[in-house]
Order: structure tokens, then sequence, then C-alpha cells
């Protein structure tokens, strides 16, 4: 089975570009491209959060617009950036604007995939709530090989500034984790780097963003403010997966 991950597009409107220096919605438009022209092809695309940067209805619309052509099932998780209700409304087309959190799991190619909503709102710190903590106990308990998908990484990565924003109150995640010995993978996005952490029978990977890449020290302007993004090429990535045997590989853009 073939996942690739696409995490932190941070979209807006063409009109609203550029974000942080960078073209985030010819960014995105350049991954799809390169994302159709794999070989093997994908079984599935998973977007791992932030699609848009503002909440709003029209970056939202700019997003689906974008991936229109994009030929493979592709899953979103929640970031801090998304808003749940415009996100269902536009993205799912539910004629509700429903704030409930937004995570679900499918079965693909003999593998459980498991997408949490890590979104604490108003926070950029992510957090997950009994009840999905107890939705996916049950989940991993169904004897498929699993990958967990979430935005905010469950565990420090090791930049400081980022670690301040990870998935606070993570123990009992942790401990479910620990317990679910089919889990293999836990695919993050949230901090725009290639991290990879081991969690016991499981690794933690977190993909470059496919809009901006974050530096890890940033630079401090003079008046206090701070510069967090860089030049480097948008990002993604591609998992193989084999039974209990995985690969990765991190595809960089032209962009």
């Amino acid at each position: 089975m073939r996942i690739v991950q696409l995490s932190d597009p941070h979209i807006v409107p063409a009109a609203q570009q550029p974000v942080h220096g960078q073209d985030t919605l010819e960014r995105l438009r350049a991954a799809v491209n390169a994302v159709n022209q794999l070989s093997p092809s994908p079984d599935l695309v998973v977007m791992t959060g932030d699609q848009i940067n503002d909440g709003t209805e029209a970056s939202y619309r700019a997003v689906k617009d974008v991936l229109t052509p994009l030929r493979f099932p592709c899953h979103m998780a929640m970031g801090n950036h998304d808003y749940r209700p415009v996100f269902r409304r536009v993205m799912l087309e539910e004629p509700e604007a429903a704030s409930a959190p937004y995570y679900y799991a499918l079965d693909r190619s003999g593998h459980r995939i498991i997408v949490l909503d890590t979104q604490d709102e108003g926070e950029v710190s992510g957090r997950l709530e009994d009840d999905q903590l107890d939705w996916l106990e049950r989940e991993l308990s169904s004897g498929l090989p699993s990958v967990i998908c979430m935005h905010h990484p469950p565990v420090p990565v090791g930049v400081a500034w980022m670690d301040e924003l990870i998935l606070l109150d993570n123990a009992r995640f942790l401990r479910i984790c620990a317990a679910a010995d089919t889990l293999h993978l836990i695919l993050c996005g949230h901090v725009h780097h290639d991290f990879r952490m081991d969690l016991g029978h499981a690794t933690v990977l977190t993909a470059p963003s496919v809009g901006l890449q974050f530096r890890k020290d940033p630079v401090i302007r003079p008046d206090g403010s701070r510069v967090i993004a860089t030049d480097e090429p948008a990002a993604f990535r591609i998992v193989d997966i084999d039974g209990p045997r995985w690969k990765t590989s991190i595809h960089h853009l032209s962009l």
C-alpha cells in the first residue's frame, strides 16, 4: 500500500497570496500534478491538517478547486488553522455548519487508516478529548495493521519552539498506542519538517509542508517580530507499506 501525505498547505485565495513569502496555492497545485504522475500510484492521499490559513469559505473553495484534478482518494485531518463548520460545509458538503470534531477510520489494502482530530479550538497546540480516545482504543482493537494520521505530533520533535505546540495531555494517547501492537505508523504535520521519533513498536513521522517550511531557529527582527519561514521548496511524504515493513521518502517540488 502506498500513502502520500500532503501536509500544511496553508491555502488562501490567489488574491491574498503569498503566505509567509510563498504562493501556497501554486505549490499545492504543483503537488497535485506530481502526485498524479507517481509510479507506482498511491492508494490514497492524506492531508494532515492546516488545509487553509484563515478559516474562510473562500480558502476552502480554493483548496477544493485545486484538488479537483487529483486522481486518488484524499482524506483530511483537522489542524489548528482549520475551521470545522466551514470545512464541513464546503469540503464535506454537509448542510449544517457543525463544529463537532471530525475523526474517522477506513480500511485500505488490509490496513486500518485512522484519522484523528487534534484541534483544540482557539489554540495552536493540540488536544484529544476522552470521547475520541475511547473511539481510538476501539478502532485499534480491529486486529488490522494500523496507521494513525493526525496534525499535532504526540511527542516532542527536539526543537524548543515547536515542542511547546504539540499534542498536550498526551499520556492516555501514548498508553493506547503502546498497547496496540498492530499500530506501525503515526503520520503528523504541524511542524513543517521531516522528523522521526520511535514510539515503542510504532514510529512517529512528521512531514515537511506542501506550502512553506519553518525555521528550526526563527530569525528575530529588530522590532521583535519573528521570521519563521524559509525559502526551501515545498515537499510531501511517500510511505510504502508491505505487511509489517514500511519505507518512506520525501518528494521535493521545484516550486
